[in-house]
Formats: structure tokens, sequence, C-alpha cells
């Protein structure tokens, strides 16, 4: 089953952009020990109105990205590419300048995006860990400069939950870890931008190592990144549905007719928090 991003009037989504980048902006200073900034200036005008240059971010990607996995010791050689394009996130942002993002997907591409980018950055930044449990959440309470403004990786998370209330962007975002979601090798584009998730939602919950039930047992497994954003997935769903059949029947939206869950208990798998390296296929 399809699920539309929402549409708003221009009015109110000035005032939830106000009220996300101040979330956003509350976590930073609550969390985060550390500011990212860009290394490079952008050179080039900014960018006009519904054309953020997200292409290049492609061109790293399109190096470094196998199989949903990072090959960081590229990241490490081509990582002009990745600066350049941390240098236009530095300076435009939906909510620094919310005229450039003339559409919801012109926003949520440029914050998926970002997120994407920020987490390679951060993952050199901490020496390439391979695994982040060590770490506990440095790497997600590390700020970036967005737009003028620092905004950690939970804050674009916060801003991403209150404002968009589209699950499927959970499954879009590669939070570095194996368990998490594949960085996809192509950039999120506006145009495609519905498509795109609703693709990454129905790979990610038919993947066995990320749903695991065989029927006609009545305990399904989630992965961690379902579980841990349950709530969101659960909104899905109407009142007249409870417990736990809430995340089993948002989970079924994304999965093939033949493949429905039948289980009304969930439980969590465990959580591969090895750095997505391309080492630790």
């Amino acid at each position: 089953m399809k699920t539309s991003l929402p549409t708003r009037h221009p009015a109110l989504r000035r005032l939830a952009a106000a009220g996300a980048a101040l979330a956003a902006g509350l976590l930073v200073s609550a969390s985060s020990c550390e500011t990212v900034r860009p290394a490079v200036k952008p050179t080039t005008d900014v960018p006009s109105a519904g054309h953020f240059p997200h292409a290049r971010i492609g061109l790293l990607y399109d190096k470094v990205v196998k199989d949903g996995l990072v090959d960081y010791a590229a990241v490490s050689i081509e990582e002009s590419l990745l600066e350049d394009y941390l240098g236009e996130l530095g300076r435009v942002s939906p909510d620094a300048q919310p005229h450039l993002f003339p559409t919801q997907e012109d926003e949520l591409a440029y914050w998926i995006n970002a997120y994407n980018a920020c987490v390679l950055r951060g993952v050199l930044r901490l020496n390439r860990p391979s695994n982040l449990k060590d770490l506990g959440g440095k790497l997600d309470s590390m700020s970036f400069v967005l737009g003028g403004r620092e905004v950690s990786l939970n804050g674009i998370l916060a801003v991403l939950r209150r404002r968009y209330h589209d699950p499927r962007a959970t499954f879009a975002m590669a939070n570095g870890r194996r368990g998490g979601p594949p960085l996809d090798k192509a950039p999120f584009e506006p145009a495609d931008l519905d498509a795109r998730l609703q693709a990454a939602a129905r790979a990610f919950v038919a993947d066995p190592r990320n749903v695991e039930w065989a029927p006609p047992g009545r305990t399904v497994r989630f992965s961690h990144v379902i579980m841990d954003n349950r709530g969101d997935f659960e909104r899905l769903m109407p009142t007249t549905v409870s417990d736990d059949l809430r995340l089993v029947g948002a989970v079924n939206r994304w999965r093939a007719a033949a493949d429905q869950i039948h289980a009304d208990h969930v439980a969590a798998l465990p959580y591969d928090t090895r750095l997505n390296d391309i080492a630790n296929r």
C-alpha cells in the first residue's frame, strides 16, 4: 500500500519548520560535543528553487557504494567529492531558505541526502570505527552545518519525525550500522521520491535479516530500525487495531500479499552495530 507524502498549507509548513528547527537546535545543544564544519565553501551560485545539486553526492556514491555497503577507504580517497556536497548543504537548507524548496518532496529529499552524507563524514571523523556500539551515541550526537545552522544527526531525525510523518524515510537513511538501512547508490531526488521511498520500504521488510517470521508462529521479530521507530509506523494504522497488531499491520503494508505476516506478538532481532563497511559483508 502506498504512503503518500502529506500536504500542508504554506503557513503551516513555515510554522512546522520553525518548530522542527527549534527541536533540532535543542538536540544539538543538549547532546553534541562536536560540530563538523565544511572544509570548503561553494564557489558557484546558490542553486535555484527546486534544483538543489544532489547529483554531486551521486558522483561519490558511484565510486564507493557497493550492494548498500560503503567502501570507507575509497571515501577517504575521494573525500573532496564529499566535502563539495557538504559545502552546498552548509549554505542552504529548507529551514534557512524555504523559498528554495517549493515542495515537501524538495525538503524531504534534502534531509535524507543530508543525513546520509553527514553519516559518511562522521564516520571518517571517528576514524572509521569497526563497531559503532563501542562509541555509544557519539556519531548520532555529532552535529553538522546545514543552511548555516548546527544540526546533529539526531536533530535531522527529529525534523523528519515531527514534520513529515512518513516512516518510509527511515528505510532510506543509512545510519552507519551494518544492521541499518542500506545506502542507495543514487541520491534521492524530489521528482521520484515517493516511488523510491516505496521501493526502499518494500526491500527492507522483505529482507529476512530485518523481518523474521515462520508461519504459523505467533511471534515475528523485527529489526531495531523498525522497533526503535514503532510509534511512527503504528500511526499508519487505524485506532481500532491495538497492541502489537498495530506494528504488524503497518509492516504488512509493504509486504507482498503472499508474504503477509499473521502474528500477534513482536520482538526485536539482534542489532548488528558493526560499521556498514564492505569489509563487514
